[in-house]
C-alpha cells in the first residue's frame, strides 16, 4: 500500500504544481486586463529595457508615442532616478493624466498621454501563433498525462504545457510599457512570465531526458534536478556579475529583470545535444524511431528560436521575423510528440489521443478562423464593435465549423486504428496486393504486412498447419509480438490450413469488436493463399528430398566405382600386365595385350562416369578451391593468348548440402566453358556471395549474345540445375557489353 502512495505522490504533486502555474497566468491575464495602459511598448524582446535608456520600440497607435523614442521622464521624475530607488511604485488608475518627457531625434519633447484600460483583446488576436501553438501542448500535454500520470515523459509534457502558459500570459501576450517602470506593479507580471520562460526550458530539457522512456531512474532524476537547478544558477551567476560590476540602473535592470537571458544562449544548445545523445545511446530501434520525431522538433524548434529571434535580437537588436511570430519555431514540438505516439505507439495512449486531437485540432482551427473572420470583417465594414457583430461571427464560424469534426474524427481514427471501419477497403487491398506478387514464396510476407499496415497492428503472423493435423509451424510475421496473441483460424474448403495471428495496438488494449470483425473477414479470403502456400511448401519439400536421394545416391555410386569397382578393375590390369609378359611374344601375348588396352579403356571410362556424378575435387579441395583449379585450367587451354579470369570469392565458405555445391560448380564451370568457347573475351569475373542464398555471377567482355539465340545444352543445364534447387539461373547482355550469368541458389533455412 505504501509502493502505491508513494508511485502516485509525484504525479499528484505534478499535478497540483501544473494547476497553480495555470491559476498564476490566469491572474497575470486579470492583472493586466485590469489596469491602466499608455500603449507603449520598452522591452526588447526578453531583456527588460535596453542597457542605456528606455527606448519605445513601436509607434503607439494614437501617435504621441514613436519608435525610438527615449523616456527621459515620467511625471517629473527622471526615469534613471526612479528605476535606481525600485521598478514600479505607487498604484494609478485609468483616466489619470500623466506627464512624459521624451528625446526624440536628439530633440526634447513633452507628451500628455491619459491612461486608458488595457485592450487585452487586441493583444491576444497579434498573438494568434502562440494561441496556435499553447493549444497543441495543452492538448497533446493533457492527453499523455490523463492516460500515464505515472510516465516521468507525461509529467514533463504537462509542467511544459503548464509553464508556456505562464510564460505567455505573463510577458509574451502583455509586454512591458514605460509606466509600468515607475507605478504600479506590472513589472512584477511581466518579469513572472520571464522567470516561467527560465523555467520553461528546464522543462523542456526534462522533457528531452525523460522522452520516450527512463532506463536508469538515479540517473535520471539526478539529470532532471541538474537542469533546472542549472537553469537558475545560470541566472544567479548573472545577479553576481550584476551586483558586483555594474552600477548603472538602467544596465542592471536590463540584466537583473531578465531571468531568462542567460538561460537563452545556452539551454537550446544543450537540449539539442541531449536530445542527440539520446537518440544515439537510446537502446532498441522503436525507441529510436520514436525519438527521430521528438529530435527534430525539439532540437529544431530550439535551434531555430536561437537563430531567428534571440540571436539576431542579441546581436542586432532586432529579429528575422516578426517577434510575434517566435511560439512558431515550437510548433513542431507538439506535432512531432503526437507523431510519435501515433505512429510508434509512444507511451501507448492511442486511443486518448485520437479524441485530444479531433477537438484540438478543432479548437485550434476555429480559433485561428474566428480571428481571421473578425479581422477581415474589421476591414471591410469598420468598426466591429458591436457584441451582436461578435456574436454572429461566432456563430458563423460555428456553424462553418462543425461539418468538419466527422470527417477529421474519420481521418484520425483512420492514422490510428486503420481502416477497420471499412472492411471492403482491407480486404480489396489485400487483394492488389496478392495479385501484385509474382512468386508463391512472397504471398504469406505481403499478407501479413498488408495485414499489419492497414489495421494498424504491431504484429501479425501466419502459422500453417501440418499436414496430417501436425504442429503449426510460422511461415511469415510482420513486427514485433506485444503481449498476448489474438488468433483466428484460416480454413480451405472446410480444411482448416493454420492460423492468424495478430497483436492488439498497445499492451494493455484488447482488440475491438470491430477490429475482430476485419479479422474474420480477412481470414475468409486468406484461407486460399494459406492453403497455396502449404501446397508450395509441401511440393518444394518433396523436390528438395528427391534432388537430395539423387545426390545421396550419386556420392553412393561414386564411392562404389571409386572404392570397389576401380580398385577391382586395376587389379585385373596388373593381372593381364603380369600374364602377358610371363607368355612372352606370340598370339597369346597379343591377345592379352589387346584385353589389357579395353581393360583400360573402361577403367577410364568409369572415372569419367564417376567425375561426372560428383567431381572429386569438391570433396578434396571445396567448392573454391575447385572453382579456382578450373578457372587456372580453362584459361591456361584457352587459344590464342587465353582469357584472364578474376575470382572473387570468399576466403572460406560456409558448409554446402551436396546439391548445392555440384549446382554451383557445374554452373560456374559451364559458364567459363562457354566464355572461352563462344565469347571471344579477353577478360572475364567469377563472383561469389553468401547471404540468406548462395549467389553466383559470371561477367565477360565478349561479343555477347546474339539478337536471336537459341538456348543450348549448356544453357539448359544451367538453369535447370539452378531451377530444381528452388533457384533461377538468368543469362542477359552485361552492362557494358558482354553476356552476364547471375544465378542464385537457396540455402537450407532454419527451421525450413
Amino acid at each position: 500500500m505504501s509502493d502505491l502512495a508513494g508511485a502516485w505522490r509525484v504525479p499528484a504533486a505534478c499535478l497540483v504544481l501544473a494547476f497553480t502555474l495555470l491559476a498564476a497566468s490566469g491572474w497575470c491575464v486579470l492583472s493586466r486586463a485590469t489596469s491602466p495602459s499608455d500603449g507603449t511598448v520598452v522591452n526588447i524582446g526578453d531583456q527588460a529595457v535596453s542597457a542605456s535608456a528606455v527606448v519605445i520600440q513601436q509607434d503607439t497607435d494614437d501617435g504621441l508615442f514613436r519608435a525610438g523614442d527615449e523616456v527621459v521622464a515620467i511625471n517629473g521624475v527622471p526615469v534613471r532616478d526612479a528605476v535606481a530607488k525600485g521598478v514600479g511604485g505607487p498604484a494609478i488608475k485609468v483616466g489619470d493624466a500623466v506627464h512624459y518627457v521624451l528625446r526624440r531625434d536628439g530633440q526634447t519633447v513633452s507628451v500628455d498621454k491619459t491612461l486608458q484600460l488595457f485592450r487585452v483583446g487586441d493583444a491576444v488576436s497579434r498573438n494568434w501563433p502562440t494561441l496556435l501553438v499553447l493549444a497543441l501542448i495543452l492538448i497533446v500535454a493533457a492527453g499523455i498525462f490523463t492516460a500515464r500520470p505515472t510516465d516521468p515523459a507525461a509529467q514533463a509534457a504537462l509542467l511544459a504545457a503548464a509553464l508556456s502558459f505562464i510564460t505567455t500570459s505573463g510577458s509574451t501576450h502583455f509586454q512591458l510599457e514605460a509606466i509600468d517602470l515607475v507605478a504600479g506593479g506590472q513589472f512584477w507580471r511581466w518579469y513572472t512570465g520571464e522567470f516561467g520562460f527560465l523555467l520553461l526550458w528546464a522543462a523542456t530539457l526534462h522533457m528531452a531526458i525523460a522522452f520516450p522512456a527512463v532506463y536508469n531512474t538515479k540517473s535520471f532524476r539526478r539529470n532532471v534536478i541538474l537542469g533546472y537547478v542549472g537553469a537558475l544558477a545560470l541566472y544567479g551567476l548573472m545577479a553576481l556579475y550584476v551586483v558586483a560590476f555594474v552600477s548603472d540602473p538602467l544596465s542592471r535592470l536590463s540584466l537583473l529583470g531578465s531571468p531568462v537571458l542567460p538561460v537563452l544562449f545556452t539551454f537550446p544548445l544543450v537540449i539539442l545535444a541531449v536530445s542527440v545523445y539520446r537518440y544515439r545511446t537510446v537502446r532498441d530501434e522503436l525507441d529510436r524511431n520514436r525519438m527521430r520525431w521528438v529530435v527534430w522538433s525539439l532540437g529544431g524548434g530550439a535551434l531555430i528560436y536561437a537563430l531567428v529571434f534571440a540571436l539576431p535580437q542579441a546581436i542586432f537588436g532586432e529579429t528575422l521575423l516578426p517577434s510575434e511570430l517566435h511560439t512558431l519555431a515550437f510548433l513542431p514540438v507538439p506535432i512531432g510528440v503526437a507523431a510519435a505516439i501515433l505512429r510508434y505507439r509512444a507511451l501507448n495512449i492511442e486511443v486518448v489521443v485520437s479524441r485530444s486531437l479531433v477537438y484540438g485540432a478543432l479548437s485550434a482551427g476555429t480559433i485561428g478562423l474566428y480571428i481571421g473572420l473578425v479581422s477581415l470583417l474589421s476591414l471591410l465594414f469598420p468598426p466591429l464593435d458591436e457584441l451582436w457583430q461578435q456574436a454572429a461571427a461566432a456563430a458563423f464560424v460555428a456553424v462553418a465549423v462543425q461539418p468538419f469534426r466527422s470527417r477529421l474524427q474519420i481521418l484520425i481514427n483512420k492514422r490510428l486504428f486503420g481502416d477497420r471501419n471499412d472492411p471492403y477497403r482491407v480486404v480489396s487491398t489485400l487483394a492488389a496486393r496478392l495479385e501484385q506478387t509474382r512468386a508463391p514464396s512472397e504471398m504469406l510476407p505481403a499478407l501479413v504486412e498488408t495485414i499489419g499496415t492497414a489495421l494498424r497492428l504491431p504484429y501479425a503472423a501466419i502459422e500453417i498447419q501440418g499436414s496430417g493435423g501436425g504442429q503449426n509451424e510460422q511461415a511469415a510475421t510482420y513486427g514485433e509480438p506485444t503481449g498476448e496473441l489474438y488468433r483466428l483460424p484460416l480454413s480451405y474448403q472446410g480444411e482448416q490450413v493454420g492460423q492468424l495471428a495478430v497483436a492488439a495496438r498497445t499492451p494493455r488494449e484488447i482488440l475491438g469488436r470491430r477490429d475482430r470483425l476485419v479479422l474474420a473477414e480477412v481470414a475468409r479470403h486468406a484461407g486460399a493463399a494459406v492453403y497455396t502456400a502449404r501446397l508450395t511448401r509441401d511440393l518444394r519439400r518433396s523436390r528438395d528430398n528427391v534432388v537430395q536421394a539423387r545426390e545421396e545416391e550419386r556420392r553412393r555410386l561414386l564411392h562404389d566405382l571409386h572404392d570397389g569397382v576401380g580398385p577391382t578393375l586395376a587389379a585385373i590390369s596388373l593381372g593381364l600386365h603380369a600374364c602377358r609378359k610371363a607368355i612372352g611374344p606370340g598370339s597369346q601375348g597379343e591377345l592379352l595385350g589387346t584385353l589389357q588396352e579395353e581393360l583400360e579403356g573402361a577403367i577410364n571410362e568409369i572415372r569419367r562416369l564417376a567425375h561426372g556424378l560428383r567431381p572429386p575435387e569438391l570433396d578434396r579441395i571445396g567448392l573454391v578451391g575447385a572453382i579456382r583449379a578450373y578457372a587456372k585450367a580453362i584459361s591456361t587451354r584457352a587459344d590464342d593468348k587465353g582469357v584472364t579470369i578474376a575470382l572473387d570469392v570468399p576466403i572460406s565458405m560456409p558448409r554446402l548440402p551436396a546439391t548445392v555445391d555440384v549446382a554451383a560448380y557445374r554452373i560456374v564451370s559451364e559458364a567459363l566453358t562457354n566464355v572461352t568457347r563462344h565469347a571471344s573475351a579477353r577478360s572475364c569475373a567469377v563472383r561469389l556471395w553468401v547471404d540468406d542464398d548462395l549467389h553466383i555471377e559470371v561477367v565477360d567482355d565478349g561479343i555477347g549474345l546474339p539478337e536471336q539465340h537459341a538456348n543450348g545444352v549448356g544453357l539448359w543445364s544451367m538453369r535447370e540445375r539452378a531451377t530444381e534447387l528452388g533457384g533461377d539461373c538468368v543469362v542477359s547482355a552485361g552492362s557494358g557489353g558482354g553476356t552476364k550469368v547471375r544465378a542464385t541458389l537457396p540455402l537450407p533455412k532454419e527451421g525450413g
